[in-house]
């Protein structure tokens, strides 16, 4: 009975149904419910003693709550925990399987005879019927008990973490004659409700008003389409700039406030994405009659009852953009034009840095809110797959985009990175994979002021990585790394989003490469590369002891292949030398100067990289709203100098090194970079559209940016 034999018995203090008893004789119950077993083999009579099972019992073995939207949250409930036997310890962990994490447990760990108390959280939940379960483990076993929450109710419309913004470029300035989009919950139907122009004041129950913060009387927005979690209205004409209190209402049900700023103009590119980032949904006037669509390849689709033609942009084209925010047009409230207001409004296309003055800048007739912006693209504008395009209108800049542009007489752009069929992909709608790894030794001075009044501590320390992955982007993705505002060398990244929304740049997610290591100077034959991030897939890095990369080392990183990539091998040279002059007194940036830096050493480019970040306030959630710069300026490392304009300094937000303050901080880091490519097959067919192994060495340090 049990294992092991008579000469190697085994089950001592572990389960009853493991231990070795051998030819069993008799058995016996005490009062405390312990069973003996008494039992002999070769030649040697045991007896086994059996504790009664501790496993673990909950009352009530299930609980339900329920929750009417716009209402208060359902009280706590209280579950005991029992175990048979003697006291067992146990952990408790709460799941869910649909409507978000709304279920918490608390405490996650105890011992028996113990009380748990359960919450819901349903805030944001919209109604339906939702399954939870808080598992528990200890004492040998395992119990779950299920967790049904039920959502009622349209309840008070909600806001999402979201502000109101403008319905095509998304930014978060609205002007006068602008679609909006609004999200949240309870806001109208459960099914999309669509106006026809002319657009009234309410549609299906939903209404929304803009009430001036200074005071004044409530504003009706014209209602489009309104749906329980999404909704869109145009803004009159008659509006004029402020802060304004935004209040939805559905089915007489008034939502809290949440206010916006109305500028005069601010004007959102529509783009392929509908998301308000990647290719612009431009047309080129030349080609098909206008019938045609910016793409990065030639092609067709037939859409609307016509067959629209694609293709990248040439220079000497003469494009449209097309959008909502142009400004006040009391004319196109109704459908019509006030005509071309390029002069009243300062139009600008931007384009790679490169102002252009429009042909024309002004509503479109027929269709209430809908803008035009007509340009030529210069005969010597240089080809580009990702040529950044903005639109300043009324000092206001609007989202970032991309137009592609192809030479002249070619029907597809290029791009160093990618292929043909890549671009042909991104066109699709699908994703390109790339990405690879990088070998980093950083100089890093960080200062900091704890408390007011007290001096500054300054620490500077090396660190020493190897990291990377192969990551998934879809156009628009791809297109954000580039998209932004170009002076001089350096492109510009100004984001102002919620902490906790995905920016646009960052990929779909990473490919599993299996085990990959690394190997060179100070690493010995390979050391391997563990998982550092998972989310949204695997990024793999080891953080090496301070002196272990060696200037000049040749370093490789290999794997057998994994899930998503197959076998593949790296090399890369680290650069020997790099110094940047005068980087110890280096402790402020100010705005409105330029900034001069120079090195010597280095190969291959060098990076510029400063950002700046500020809290401007808290969302509905409590959640950090951030206005980060980020820009980057790249040059050759033989240069040997490079002085950062006026101009892209001026795009920081200031930023202090006084912690306390929590008023944003700032970093700046020179690199020099050295790169070489490397193939990697993926296992789903073909490879990455391009892979590559980095080295870098820089300096990087915190500042203040005043």
């Amino acid at each position: 009975i049990g294992g092991g034999t008579a000469s190697t018995p085994i089950g001592d203090g572990g389960p009853a149904t493991s231990a070795y008893i051998g030819v069993a004789k008799d058995v016996a119950l005490d009062p405390a419910g312990n069973l003996y077993i008494a039992g002999s083999g070769g030649g040697v009579v045991r007896v086994r003693k059996v504790a009664p099972a501790t496993g673990l019992t909950t009352q009530p073995s299930s609980l339900s709550f329920s929750y009417t939207i716009g209402g208060a949250s359902p009280a706590n409930q209280t579950v005991s925990v029992t175990s048979s036997g003697a006291a067992s310890t146990f952990t408790a962990t709460a799941t869910t399987t649909s409507g978000g994490n709304w279920l918490t447990v608390t405490p996650t760990s105890g011992t028996t005879p113990a009380s748990l108390t359960v919450s819901v959280n349903p805030a944001g939940v919209p109604g339906g019927v939702y399954q939870g379960a808080v598992t528990l483990n200890g004492g040998g076993s395992s119990l779950t008990f299920s967790v049904t929450l039920t959502v009622t109710g349209a309840g008070a419309p909600v806001f999402s973490a979201s502000t109101v913004q403008n319905a095509l470029g998304y930014q978060s300035k609205l002007a006068p004659d602008t679609f909006f989009v609004i999200f949240g919950s309870a806001m109208g139907p459960a099914n999309i409700v669509v106006a026809a122009a002319p657009y009234l004041a309410a549609l299906a129950g939903t209404s929304v008003t803009f009430t001036p913060v200074a005071g004044g009387a409530p504003i009706p927005a014209k209602m489009y389409y309104t749906v329980a979690g999404q909704i869109a209205g145009l803004l009159p004409s008659a509006i004029a700039p402020g802060t304004y209190a935004v209040r939805v209402t559905y089915n007489t049900l008034t939502s809290a406030p949440q206010n916006v700023t109305v500028v005069a103009r601010s004007f959102g590119i529509a783009t392929a994405n509908s998301s308000g980032t990647g290719t612009a949904q431009a047309t080129i006037g030349n080609v098909n009659g206008g019938v045609s669509l910016t793409r990065f390849t030639k092609g067709s689709t037939a859409f609307n009852g016509l067959n629209w033609t694609l293709s990248p942009a040439h220079p000497g084209d003469t494009l449209v953009l097309w959008g909502t925010g142009g400004g006040a047009d009391a004319a196109n409230d109704g459908g019509g034009t006030s005509g071309d207001q390029t002069q009243a409004g300062a139009f600008s296309v931007i384009v790679s840095g490169r102002a252009i003055k429009p042909l024309y800048a002004g509503a479109s007739s027929g269709y209430p809110g809908l803008w035009q912006i007509n340009f030529t693209l210069p005969a010597d504008t240089a080809p580009d797959c990702f040529a950044s395009v903005l639109v300043s209108a009324g000092g206001e800049l609007s989202n970032a985009v991309s137009i592609p542009i192809a030479a002249g007489g070619q029907d597809t752009c290029t791009d160093p990175l990618l292929s043909k069929d890549a671009l042909n992909a991104l066109d699709g709608g699908g994703t390109i994979a790339l990405g690879g790894f990088g070998i980093a030794k950083t100089t890093l001075t960080t200062t900091q002021i704890l408390s007011p009044g007290a001096p500054a501590s300054t620490i500077t320390a090396n660190q020493e990585i190897i990291s990377g992955g192969i990551a998934l982007y879809t156009a628009a993705e791809y297109a954000a790394i580039y998209a932004g505002i170009k002076i001089d060398a350096c492109a510009i990244q100004d984001r102002t989003a919620v902490a906790t929304v995905k920016n646009p740049a960052s990929p779909e997610g990473y490919l599993n490469l299996g085990s990959p290591t690394a190997g060179g100077p100070g690493f010995g034959s390979g050391v391997a590369l563990p998982v550092m991030s998972s989310n949204p897939g695997p990024v793999y890095g080891y953080l090496a002891p301070s002196g272990t990369i060696v200037g000049g080392g040749r370093y490789t990183v290999s794997s057998t292949g994994g899930t998503g990539v197959g076998a593949f091998n790296g090399a890369v040279t680290f650069p020997t030398t790099f110094a940047v002059t005068g980087w110890d007194s280096l402790n402020t940036i100010d705005r409105s100067r330029p900034l001069a830096l120079s090195w010597t050493g280095g190969t291959g480019q060098v990076y510029i990289v400063g950002s700046s970040t500020a809290v401007l306030g808290k969302d509905a959630t409590d959640t950090n709203i951030l206005h980060t710069v980020t820009f980057t300026c790249q040059v050759p490392a033989s240069q040997g100098s490079y002085t950062i304009p006026a101009a892209v300094l001026s795009y920081l937000p200031p930023a202090s090194i006084e912690a306390y303050l929590n008023s944003g901080s700032a970093i700046l880091a020179v690199e020099t970079v050295n790169s070489e490519p490397f193939t990697a097959p993926l296992v789903s067919g073909g490879q990455a559209s391009s892979a590559g192994f980095s080295a870098t060495l820089s300096y990087a340090r915190n500042l203040t940016v005043q």
